[in-house]
């Protein structure tokens, strides 16, 4: 598997950016310099000022005969994807709505090429656990963006109308975005992917079971195997057993491993359940610190000399049931630059100890039973 990796080239060019307002702006310009198509998947498009002003651009590049597609996730976008998804297909705009929620009956409108409502909404409840966490967007099957940013103001600076929630996200490059715009295709269509060359080299993915299963084990035996450092950004952190292990044996093993989690968190209950792994974690060497400032919505692993970027939570919703989508950056460049803004995060958080992590409550366990479904 190292050697196969290792021969894959990488992608050409990785801009790494953790400041909302130079992502989005950046990101707006380039879709409305489009010239031919324009793929934009995020499981969070909300019809907030920021939204709109992506729904215009998006109409516009539409009426300059550039193929806008437009996926978003059912239970994500559930407030905003009717009334964004009416607006953007009546200006030429395709849309997609991943297993809309089977009450939301005009949803069902975009999708009526996969059966009868009837048919969809069976398929509905019964897919309802299964979501489209991705955020990708691809700028003329050349460019495209993968990170934590969502579609939302959430995300921008408290000065800029916005609830300052901390994000990375990157701008890549090369012939690998090609199998970018194949995955994304796959899942439009509804066809079964094939694993291009450029998996667990250049991105990682979980569309099928094989390829959720070859992700899963990438991650694990990366962390496990680590001879420098693992440092790990996550929002949502309620890490599978291979995945506990891992950051275990390279604790043991000497490795520097330190987390950086949220303090506070946009779902109330994730502090709490990341809290039943910390004792555990510090007593075999590694290092947590919880950030302060206010939301952590990033998700980032820098493992020795490679990182991975983008969508996934190390939980079991990422690891079992959503579909998420990671870029795999080997840049020295670039890895320098998540570097420091992961140490200037750490500077805004609060080291724990052992002594100061209480023994996790009756509560946090039994709400860990139902771990599957966070």
């Amino acid at each position: 598997m190292r050697s196969q990796t290792k021969q894959v080239s990488q992608w050409q060019r990785s801009v790494l950016y953790v400041n909302a307002n130079d992502w989005f702006e950046r990101l707006l310009d380039r879709i409305g310099s489009a010239r031919d198509s324009i793929v934009f998947e995020y499981y969070i498009f909300e019809a907030d000022s920021l939204g709109m002003r992506f729904v215009a651009a998006l109409v516009a590049a539409a009426r300059r005969g550039v193929r806008v597609r437009v996926m978003m996730d059912g239970v994500g976008s559930a407030d905003s994807s009717d009334l964004l998804s009416e607006h953007l297909h009546g200006n030429g705009v395709e849309v997609r709505i991943y297993h809309p929620l089977p009450w939301l009956a005009n949803s069902f409108r975009w999708s009526r090429h996969r059966g009868g409502w009837a048919y969809l909404g069976l398929l509905s409840i019964l897919n309802i656990n299964r979501r489209n966490h991705r955020k990708l967007c691809v700028i003329d099957a050349e460019t495209a963006w993968i990170g934590s940013f969502n579609i939302s103001a959430k995300h921008l600076p408290k000065d800029a109308g916005g609830e300052g929630w901390r994000d990375y996200g990157v701008e890549l490059n090369g012939e690998r975005v090609s199998s970018l715009v194949q995955g994304f295709n796959s899942l439009w269509s509804g066809h079964k992917p094939r694993l291009s060359r450029g998996f667990l080299a250049s991105y990682l993915s979980n569309r099928s079971l094989r390829a959720r299963r070859l992700k899963n084990r990438f991650v694990a035996r990366s962390v496990a195997n680590a001879v420098q450092r693992v440092w790990l950004v996550n929002a949502y952190f309620l890490p599978t057993a291979a995945m506990g292990r891992a950051l275990r044996q390279a604790s043991r093993n000497g490795t520097q491993v330190c987390l950086m989690l949220p303090e506070y968190s946009d779902v109330a209950i994730f502090p709490g359940l990341s809290s039943l792994f910390y004792r555990a974690l510090m007593r075999a060497g590694a290092r947590i610190f919880l950030y302060q400032p206010g939301v952590l919505h990033a998700k980032a692993l820098l493992v020795d000399n490679f990182a991975v970027l983008g969508s996934s939570n190390w939980n079991y919703r990422s690891t079992l049931h959503d579909l998420e989508l990671d870029a795999v950056i080997r840049s020295p460049e670039t890895l320098l630059t998540l570097e420091q803004a992961m140490l200037d995060d750490a500077a805004n958080c609060r080291e724990l100890t052992v002594e100061d992590t209480p023994v996790p409550s009756l509560l946090s366990r039994l709400l860990y039973a139902v771990r599957y479904w966070m």
